[in-house]
């Protein structure tokens, strides 16, 4: 049985403060707060973009062994991966946070080739490219390559919170029992608001469910 990490884009919401993060809790200490309740996150390139060195480091110092972070990449845009102060700027990134940076996750509407990143798998999202091995689609993209769930849109709903996990996990199958030599596997919360106490549900949903 494949067990999900259920997780979100990004660990820093202003929206959160207050109804996820206590009012007086220090923004150096939202990632350890957040990695008590999520086991995984896939960081905005817009974000890891910009961190210095320092930054890096306290993550690194924040997270304990197992949780997992993923890094978005825009290959469409002018610092994709053909450009080598990105890929420069990843490398260091990997350097000082090791394994915890388990993959990558790459948006594309171009041709796309690349299997892995500095010895890191890579999970496709374009909506008329796919990677060999493992698709799904959602929201009128394919999601391919590593298995990674994404969603812009959690439905509040319950029962289509339960068809959307049990979707995602039933494409897993294709794998033929390959995707038990993936420890966990991800599934991710996007879009311009993500609530927590529907990251929650879904979270007890998952578990539920025997995931």
């Amino acid at each position: 049985m494949v067990e999900l990490r259920i997780g979100t884009f990004g660990w820093q919401h202003h929206h959160w403060l207050g109804s996820f993060y206590p009012d007086d809790l220090p923004e150096a200490w939202q990632l350890d707060y957040f990695s008590n309740v999520c086991r995984v996150v896939l960081v905005p390139q817009s974000e890891w973009q910009y961190w210095s060195p320092a930054e890096v480091q306290a993550i690194a110092e924040s997270i304990e062994s197992g949780f997992d972070i993923y890094l978005a990449l825009d290959h469409d845009l002018d610092n994709g991966l053909e450009n080598p102060k990105t890929v420069a700027k990843l490398t260091n990134i990997v350097s000082l946070l090791g394994r915890s940076v388990v993959g990558f996750v790459v948006w594309s509407e171009t041709p796309f080739t690349h299997l892995t990143l500095l010895q890191r798998p890579i999970t496709l999202i374009s909506s008329q490219h796919c990677l060999p091995s493992w698709q799904w689609q959602r929201e009128g993209v394919w999601l391919s390559g590593n298995p990674l769930g994404w969603t812009a849109q959690l439905p509040e709903d319950g029962k289509e919170q339960t068809a959307l996990l049990m979707d995602f996990v039933k494409s897993l199958s294709a794998l033929d029992g390959t995707c038990s030599k993936q420890k966990t596997t991800p599934f991710i919360i996007g879009g311009d608001k993500i609530e927590m106490q529907q990251v929650a549900n879904l979270k007890t949903i998952s578990e539920l469910l025997g995931y």
